[in-house]
């Protein structure tokens, strides 16, 4: 190549470059990171919620147990089983708690005939005070006689007409009513007697009558544990756990001082509920929300609570429940109890409270027991109202407001004018916006700065 047309070619490079660089130093560049951002005005609903995780509980479970005591020769139920109140959940062998009935209906018989051989004796009492009493009224009718003739002859003798008596027939007479009144104490002494006869045979009844009720209950307590060889369900369920297999042997639940061998587990399904732990912190604000009903028991408190009529209407106790098993669904739920005593939090110095929440959503039969659950309390909600994207509240000399974006001016890039502005609650996402305190309007679908250019210079977030 000739030497000239290098010179043109290399001079035509050194052209094209300052050329480039004298557009350069016209243009204004902006890094992806330095521009800015911009939101919406929008009208809708703000929530401000309170999060609390806790575990899915049935409403009610039962330990099951047998008050028989043998072998198990049948479990027809597994895990998950649903069950009716009646239906079979053990079967033990019959064989144990049958010598034990026999021996408490042979124990029942003898007391009975005991009882009745008492009866007998208190009978036989009776009969003796009728004997000793119809004796006694024999000696007394003698004596009666005996004292006539006694008084006609001391008469006689008083008045000297002694000839007409011995002195034998006299001593005789008097010996006579000195005896008869001798045989009246007898026969009384003999009713006394007949009577505490009587006394004591009654107490034997009585004693006996306690041993034949003891042995009644006994012998229907053995009945009853025959019965419950078959162990039946006490309610309507869902089998959560079962303990016991075929071939084990078990203890009865009354005559174990253990308290005999648990068998399964039954929850009642019929309604299902969290216990969700709540911070110290959040206390408050959840109790705020909850019904009057659910409070703690405390007189001044759900007092002051039904006479707060602004907070009343807050106080439905509606909560949003998540899970990880169904994440794409949500259940309704009601605050059902707010217990008064905190927890201290495992490992930390953290204060719990347990909230039982009622999920009342149609779907609860579909949430698995002992799931983790969140629960979402709304203590804060404004609904259709104006609203601003949170990161487009900023400050500018001391106030609130937001940039809104408006036509540039010349020889700027962004257009922007600040409005001040009162705000209330915030979920995070949105900002409630009260009311605009500058001369200019704010309407839906008006642009605001959710991040200024950094060659603004003014404002901050």
């Amino acid at each position: 190549m000739k030497k000239w047309l290098k010179w043109i070619i290399l001079l035509g490079v050194v052209g094209l470059v300052v050329i480039v660089w004298l557009v350069a130093r016209r243009q204004t560049f902006t890094p992806p990171w330095a521009e800015p951002k911009w939101g919406k005005v929008t009208r809708g609903d703000i929530r401000v919620p309170i999060t609390a995780a806790g575990l899915i509980h049935a409403h009610l479970v039962v330990e099951v147990k047998s008050k028989a005591s043998g072998e198990i020769i049948e479990v027809p139920v597994i895990e998950g089983t649903y069950v009716r109140k009646g239906d079979t959940l053990v079967v033990l062998k019959k064989d144990d708690e049958q010598r034990m009935l026999d021996r408490a209906q042979a124990e029942y018989e003898r007391a009975q005939a005991m009882l009745d051989q008492a009866r007998v004796a208190v009978e036989r009492a009776e009969v003796g005070i009728a004997a000793a009493r119809a004796r006694l009224e024999e000696i007394v009718a003698q004596g009666e006689i005996i004292a006539f003739e006694k008084d006609k002859i001391e008469k006689t003798l008083r008045d000297g007409r002694s000839d007409l008596y011995s002195e034998q027939q006299v001593n005789d007479v008097r010996a006579q009513y000195r005896m008869n009144l001798a045989q009246q104490e007898s026969a009384r002494i003999a009713i006394r007697n007949a009577e505490l006869t009587k006394a004591d045979a009654e107490v034997a009844v009585r004693s006996a009558e306690a041993t034949v009720r003891a042995a009644r209950k006994t012998f229907e307590d053995a009945e009853e544990r025959l019965r419950e060889t078959t162990v039946l369900a006490p309610r309507d369920g869902i089998v959560t756990q079962v303990f016991v297999k075929s071939g084990m042997l078990v203890q009865s639940g009354t005559q174990s001082l253990m308290g005999g061998t648990q068998l399964m587990t039954l929850a009642d399904v019929s309604k299902k509920k969290v216990v969700a732990r709540l911070d110290e912190a959040d206390y408050g604000r959840v109790l705020a929300i909850s019904p009057v009903d659910a409070l703690p028991d405390m007189p001044q408190l759900r007092q002051a609570a039904r006479e707060d009529a602004t907070q009343l209407e807050k106080r439905s106790g509606k909560v949003r429940i998540t899970v990880d098993a169904f994440p794409d669904l949500t259940f309704e739920g009601v605050v059902e109890r707010v217990e008064p005593q905190g927890k201290l939090n495992p490992g930390s110095s953290i204060i719990q409270f347990d909230v039982h929440v009622e999920i009342t959503d149609e779907r609860r039969h579909m949430l698995p027991l002992g799931a983790q659950a969140q629960v979402e309390f709304t203590v804060e909600s404004a609904l259709g109202v104006l609203r601003v994207p949170a990161e487009a509240v900023k400050s500018l000399d001391d106030r609130k407001g937001v940039f809104v974006r408006v036509p540039p001016e010349p020889g700027d890039k962004y257009g922007k004018r600040f409005v001040p502005c009162r705000f209330g609650i915030s979920d995070g996402e949105f900002t409630e916006l009260i009311e605009v305190l500058g001369d200019m309007p704010l309407k839906e679908g008006d642009e605001v700065y959710t991040k200024l250019p950094t060659s603004a210079g003014e404002g901050h977030e």
